[in-house]
């Protein structure tokens, strides 16, 4: 992670908000307080933090689709051993 979880409190990050992409949504925060009430300046930032969610999200079901064949060769090993 980029951000330590003092950072995340002291930027008062929601708790579901605090993940992988923490800096990005913080990043956002910070435009939005810069270029309030023309939020829609902050479109950059937007597309950046939901982009990091959407990596996240492909990276996490890369890592369980590995695990799980990893476990299934596993037994395959382990059915013609015995």
């Amino acid at each position: 992670m980029l951000v330590s979880e003092e950072d995340m409190i002291a930027a008062k990050i929601p708790l579901n908000k605090r993940d992988f992409c923490a800096h990005k949504y913080m990043d956002l925060l910070e435009c939005q307080r810069h270029h309030y009430p023309f939020m829609l300046k902050c479109a950059h930032e937007k597309h950046e933090y939901h982009h990091c969610l959407a990596d996240d999200a492909v990276l996490r079901l890369k890592e369980y689709e590995r695990e799980r064949r990893l476990l299934e060769r596993k037994k395959r090993i382990q059915a013609t051993a015995a």
